[in-house]
């Protein structure tokens, strides 16, 4: 018989990218003993791939850019198939995301008076997207994992154990959501290199395993990356 190893935490975050990290870092700052899962080595996301920048209504380059602008561009791209709400959510905190990324450590391009500087990229109006050459992808994998990495210096400091309230699951898979009736319960996956299973057991369970790129013939999405996020999504009578 297998054994599996349980363990319990508060949130359990499935996906170590850009989005995944961004919201362990939310989640332990908020009180919450978080568990990251990631399906390679820490820092392997595809997020690195990112070139263009990060699109904000900063104004830097164009006084005239604005959130409202931003969420009209955004909406367009999307032909209005866009969830409007995630939209404008999107388009009026993407500036503060951004100073908030310089004030972990991100060391973006500037203009000439010292600014965050901002170029043009398909789709938007203005000159927004703030960058840091074509490397901004990997710029904002490195200031997330350092900050992970602050907060278990943190812990250490005040616990004796780097990974008391933040720990990551490196090269593991996860491949179920557990739910109890309608509430989810924590995941069942187990580790690539000796196949041994594990349930982390928690009350929030965020998924951040990535895009639909390899729905598509042609894509720049590595062969490690799912297919879709859409296989994780759980509601009343599916089982997960």
């Amino acid at each position: 018989m297998s054994v599996v190893d349980r363990q319990e935490w508060d949130v359990v975050v499935v996906g170590a990218g850009g989005a995944g990290l961004r919201a362990a870092i939310e989640a332990r700052e908020r009180g919450a003993r978080t568990a990251v899962i990631c399906k390679s080595l820490f820092g392997k996301a595809h997020t690195v791939m990112a070139e263009g920048g990060i699109a904000a209504a900063m104004g830097n380059v164009n006084a005239g850019d604005n959130w409202q602008v931003h969420f009209r561009d955004t909406m367009r791209g999307g032909k209005f198939l866009n969830q409007w709400r995630m939209a404008e959510l999107h388009a009026r905190e993407a500036p503060e995301r951004v100073w908030e990324l310089e004030t972990w450590g991100a060391l973006f391009d500037r203009t000439k008076d010292g600014r965050i500087s901002q170029r043009n990229f398909g789709g938007h109006e203005y000159p927004r997207l703030a960058h840091v050459g074509d490397r901004t992808g990997l710029e904002l994998i490195r200031t997330l994992q350092q900050k992970i990495v602050a907060l278990q210096q943190e812990d250490f400091r005040e616990t004796g154990d780097y990974e008391s309230r933040l720990k990551v699951f490196q090269e593991c898979t996860v491949t179920r959501v557990l739910k109890e009736g309608r509430e989810v319960s924590g995941v069942f996956g187990y580790e690539r290199e000796t196949g041994r299973f594990f349930v982390l057991q928690a009350p929030a369970v965020v998924i951040a395993t990535g895009g639909i790129g390899k729905s598509f013939k042609v894509t720049s999405n590595s062969w490690s990356t799912p297919a879709t996020a859409t296989r994780w999504r759980c509601w009343p009578g599916r089982r997960c």
